[in-house]
């Protein structure tokens, strides 16, 4: 049972989850570890989770108020049941993919581009009231990895950089803001991504940094967000050869990483939880009668998603017989998701009268008041975030008098890693606002300077599983093979504004003008429009070595 750290409990608590301990039945155990997702199935099936025991439950996407009353339903079944309320977990990390309310706060890299910690601290601070809102109790943020290699398509902007001192200060100031707020933080991917170039949605991936190098670079991330009181750890699919023996099997499976390393050397007593154990990262290690049993015994104390939980249960039995896990570290298990739903006040105190509800019209109207607040704070953070990383002609500031008809490129249509539809952007919109005449680029459209005064590239590829690459696309950009070999650095003046990736320059080198803006919300746009028109400085500091992407990369030592 914790006894110290950020699971520390209260003498009533912790005979709560001794009790808990002793009488709860063998298979309501195992439902306990598992946090399966809100997605594809039924109310009835929901609900035949929580009468299971399940543990946890994860919301899909950008929670909203659609999840927030299942939640709800859920939870008035346990409390029926008279059991504690069930974890809610939720991936808020902003940017267009994640976020929650319609906040349209910018992602981790752009709030890094500030250049100041007390953005990330707000940024944890909007995810756990959107979260709260929302019946959500357990933020999975922050992601702490360094993105260390430019190819790496699920890392990039979703994370604070690449200098460790950066992301290890940002990762604190939001642990504390979304903390502070009363919700549980996950730290990930631990042991680390960011140096592999797959992704482990898709493939089992590796740091493959030296003990040196990773003591050097990732181990002081991972001691200031323990030290910041982190709450929980989301353990990856990602091998660390330098510190398992030369292994290079994935941290959920590696009782090295997740036991001796993560709870021995750096001290964490929190929850640790997989990450999908749908992933290929992990499915392809083995059966999964015999992964899902060796992600507990090495050191996962929850494990996220299955495709049939009841079939899971059964293996974890069938381990369980055959001698792969032991109830002890079953029970250990448990006792730290129970010790969370303490923390996080989803346990009631015997005795104590029911405390009384809140005036649906005084919370409507600390909520607004709440929502208000942050989409402030999301508009000064991206005017904060907004980098000019080269004007070698001095182009800008654009005005409408000598730059009046533009010529501008986006990439067409944009899908949520799941494919579902996202915004279109408002640049053309916002330009024209300004009394600019925007054309859209066509297959077919001439580039020509007797027909335009200014050609503007607008890309928009923030990070995300299952991307495969985030890497410039001539072909889709300019519409067919042959107009993608095409280049206008020399027929119009230019500028390409990165609402993503800020490595372009390795697939546009020979651009002249070059923003980066990190992320597509709709206030990063309209900060980016009052910028070109020099109403507003570029006061943001790339978080990344952005020349790094202009080099050949081999193997990092």
């Amino acid at each position: 049972m914790p006894v110290s750290g950020p699971l520390r409990l209260k003498p009533w608590q912790r005979a709560w989850v001794a009790q808990q301990l002793q009488t709860l039945p063998p298979r309501q155990r195992l439902w306990r570890l598992l946090v399966l997702a809100l997605a594809d199935g039924t109310p009835e099936r929901y609900q035949s989770w929580v009468e299971q025991g399940v543990g946890g439950v994860f919301v899909p996407g950008a929670p909203d108020a659609h999840s927030a009353r299942l939640v709800g339903h859920l939870q008035s079944q346990a409390r029926q049941l008279g059991r504690a309320d069930l974890l809610v977990a939720a991936d808020i990390e902003f940017g267009e993919h994640t976020g929650a309310d319609g906040l349209g706060f910018p992602n981790a890299m752009a709030v890094a581009a500030t250049g100041r910690v007390a953005w990330a601290r707000r940024m944890g601070q909007a995810a756990a009231r959107a979260a709260r809102r929302c019946g959500v109790n357990w933020v999975l943020s922050p992601v702490v990895d360094l993105d260390l290699n430019p190819h790496n398509p699920v890392v990039n902007t979703r994370s604070f950089g690449t200098d460790p001192a950066r992301v290890a200060a940002f990762s604190r100031a939001f642990v504390q803001g979304l903390q502070g707020e009363g919700l549980a933080a996950s730290a990930k991917h631990w042991p680390g991504d960011g140096v592999d170039w797959r992704d482990h949605h898709l493939e089992p991936s590796c740091n493959s940094l030296s003990r040196e190098a990773w003591l050097a670079r990732y181990a002081p991330v991972w001691r200031t967000a323990i030290g910041a009181g982190v709450r929980t750890v989301l353990c990856g699919h990602i091998g660390l050869p330098a510190l398992d023996g030369g292994l290079s099997r994935p941290a959920s499976l590696s009782p090295v990483l997740s036991t001796e390393w993560l709870r021995g050397e750096l001290g964490f007593e929190g929850l640790v939880l997989s990450d999908a154990t749908l992933m290929a990262g992990f499915s392809a290690c083995g059966p999964r009668w015999q992964t899902l049993p060796q992600a507990v015994a090495a050191g996962c104390d929850m494990l996220l998603f299955s495709g049939q939980p009841e079939l899971d249960v059964a293996y974890l039995e069938r381990a369980l017989a055959e001698g792969r896990l032991t109830w002890a570290r079953v029970n250990q298990a448990l006792a730290r998701v129970l010790a969370l739903q303490c923390v996080l006040g989803l346990v009631r105190r015997p005795r104590h009268g029911a405390s009384v509800p809140q005036a649906e019209t005084k919370q409507q109207v600390e909520h607004q008041a709440e929502r208000a607040q942050e989409q402030q704070w999301a508009r000064e953070c991206a005017a904060a975030a907004l980098t000019r990383v080269r004007d070698l002609d001095g182009l800008l500031p654009l005005q409408p008098q000598r730059h009046r008809r533009i010529l501008l490129v986006e990439e067409g249509e944009r899908h949520t890693p799941f494919g579902q539809p996202l915004p279109a952007l408002r640049m053309v919109e916002l330009l024209q606002a300004e009394g600019f005449t925007v054309t859209r680029y066509r297959p077919d459209t001439l580039v020509d300077p007797d027909l335009y005064d200014v050609l503007i590239y607008v890309l928009a590829r923030e990070a995300g599983m299952c991307r495969g690459s985030l890497r410039l696309d001539w072909k889709r950009l300019h519409g067919d093979t042959a107009r993608a070999m095409e280049r206008h650095w020399h027929t119009l003046p230019h500028l390409l504004i990165s609402f993503g990736n800020p490595y372009h320059l390795a697939d546009a080198s020979g651009c002249r003008c070059w923003i980066n803006a990190y992320s597509p919300v709709p206030a990063m746009q309209q900060a980016c429009v009052q910028a070109l028109l020099g109403r507003a400085p570029w006061p943001g500091r790339s978080p990344v070595e952005v020349g790094a992407a202009m080099a050949a990369w081999g193997p990092l030592r």
